[in-house]
């Protein structure tokens, strides 16, 4: 797709805010042309180094937009990658690839040297070790690698592994799931199809996960459209800003709990949000609030906000637009109606609970729906009835047919109906918060809150905003960089509530934790 890009839009931008470590000297402004012959050079590299059509190839590299370009000169050859995510520590990095034993790894030179044992037992685990960057004993170098013969190009069948990427990992080791072509194809198809209604032709600003299958739905769909790319590797509020002002962004794309952070950007007076036309929240529900904020901040005549929902097996399931007007009246919990012809949505019956009302488990058929587990067959089984997949999160259909999403099914609690609608709520009336998670301890119900920029939380209006609620602990007041969570951004609720219970994680004030 690079090169069919480059060739009807050799000219276009990417806007970079660290150069790719793969090509350093293209500097921060790489064009279209420029990284397809990124992408084939890269491709012949790796080629030489005996990289086949068929073979799994894991990478595991810095965090960097080139994770993108990495994985798509992989598939040039016709082989099959398999991104983790670069914030994975080593000791679960070498479990999946006990899982998944690629013929080939691909990594670095700054992740092998802090690798230890586990470098080692990764080494006994895959043939071939490749470092992408950079030079370390004993290891094959991209670098280094011959460039001379371009592999030939391979079709791979519809229903063949395409793409492996990993479950989020909130609840422990991530999940490697392979996603077949045809798999691949329906987010791509899906929105193409909505950027053709919006006709939409401006640059397109992403700050999510490089690794993450959606990323690359949406690095195809940029590519065939011909717009300037903006691929942000930093989420802090002032580089964002930076990034936004030099290119002025028609559509925005970044992680449900990245927008609290990014809402002081609406209150800035040189409007980096302002030429903003297109939100889009990637696969988790978000926070009402930085809807209308992020709307607010737009100039734009009819700005909208995109939510999508659905999970890496998945892909895409539901999706609901936002406009100034609707958002005024938005039940977080909503996240929208099935892709006609593309998806479909179920409530299935929790066995054993009769609470009277309609929550169950939600579950979802979809073209785009992961077709294996790597090493964990059993537990992909478990997870599908048919054509329908349990996406192990709790919620119900409204009488209009809309999806609302209440708790993974792992955080329920019996003190709250929905932990997620008492995190909107708080939300919704502590502006200065940009987190607030409720985990179940032994004592009871713990909150934890984050504040923009880490400055002092104000315990009289929280008093105020959990009045309604059932009784829970004062909150514990952290740092955001000290919040478990995980490439998306989601937070691990069960990492938290361990971190909480042994004081291993710093607090910013003298309130102390339930234990």
């Amino acid at each position: 797709m690079t090169q069919q890009a480059a060739v009807r839009h050799p000219d276009s931008l990417f806007y970079l805010d660290k150069p790719f470590d793969l090509a350093p000297e293209l500097g921060m402004r790489p064009t279209y042309l420029q990284v397809a012959d990124l992408v084939e050079d890269t491709a012949a590299r790796l080629y030489g180094l005996g990289v086949r059509a068929g073979d799994v190839v894991g990478v595991y590299k810095t965090h960097n937009a080139d994770l993108l370009f990495l994985a798509c000169a992989i598939a040039r050859i016709g082989a099959v990658p398999a991104m983790l995510a670069p914030f994975l520590e080593w000791e679960t990095v070498t479990v999946m690839m006990d899982r998944l034993k690629p013929a080939h790894f691909v990594t670095d030179a700054a992740k092998i040297t802090v690798s230890g044992e586990h470098g080692d037992r990764l080494q006994s685990i895959v043939p071939s070790v490749v470092l992408a960057h950079g030079r370390a004993a004993g290891l094959s170098s991209l670098e280094d690698a011959p460039a001379d013969e371009r592999p030939p190009y391979h079709d791979i069948p519809a229903d063949d592994p395409a793409l492996i990427t990993h479950t989020s990992g909130t609840t422990g080791v991530p999940k490697m799931v392979a996603a077949a072509r045809r798999g691949t194809q329906l987010p791509i198809n899906m929105q193409a199809r909505i950027a053709r209604w919006l006709r939409y032709s401006e640059t397109y600003a992403m700050c999510i996960s490089f690794v993450h299958s959606r990323t690359f739905a949406a690095l195809a769909t940029a590519l065939e459209l011909g717009v300037g790319i903006a691929a942000l590797t930093d989420a802090d509020v002032d580089n964002v800003r930076k990034i936004f002002l030099e290119c002025r962004p028609g559509g925005v794309e970044a992680h449900p709990n990245m927008y609290p952070h990014w809402e002081e950007l609406a209150e800035d007076p040189d409007g980096p949000l302002e030429s903003v036309r297109i939100f889009m929240s990637t696969f988790d529900a978000i926070h009402p609030r930085s809807i209308r904020v992020m709307l607010s901040a737009s100039k734009r005549r009819w700005p909208i906000f995109l939510q999508s929902y659905g999970q890496t097996e998945t892909g895409p399931v539901t999706m609901r637009l936002y406009t100034r007007r609707n958002v005024l009246r938005a039940d977080g919990r909503c996240v929208g109606h099935p892709f006609v012809g593309m998806t479909k949505a179920r409530i299935k019956p929790r066995p054993g609970i009769d609470d009277g009302t309609r929550h169950g488990f939600i579950e979802a058929t979809s073209t785009g729906l992961g077709i294996t587990y790597i090493g964990q067959q059993e537990l992909y089984d478990e997870r599908r009835d048919g054509e329908w997949w349990n996406l192990q999160d709790i919620g119900y259909k409204s009488r209009w047919g809309c999806l609302h999403l209440l708790d993974r099914e792992f955080d329920q609690t019996p003190e709250l109906a929905s932990m997620l609608a008492a995190e909107d709520t708080i939300l919704d009336q502590l502006p200065t918060l940009t987190e607030a998670v409720f985990v179940t301890l032994p004592g009871g119900i713990q909150p934890v809150v984050c504040t923009r920029r880490d400055r002092p939380f104000d315990r009289k209006a929280w008093a105020a905003a959990v009045a309604g609620l059932p009784k829970v602990a004062e909150p514990v007041h952290i740092a955001w960089e000290h919040m478990p969570h995980t490439a998306t951004w989601k937070v691990k609720r069960n990492v938290l509530a361990e971190r909480l219970a042994d004081g291993t994680i710093p607090t910013l004030d003298e309130v102390k934790p339930l234990i």
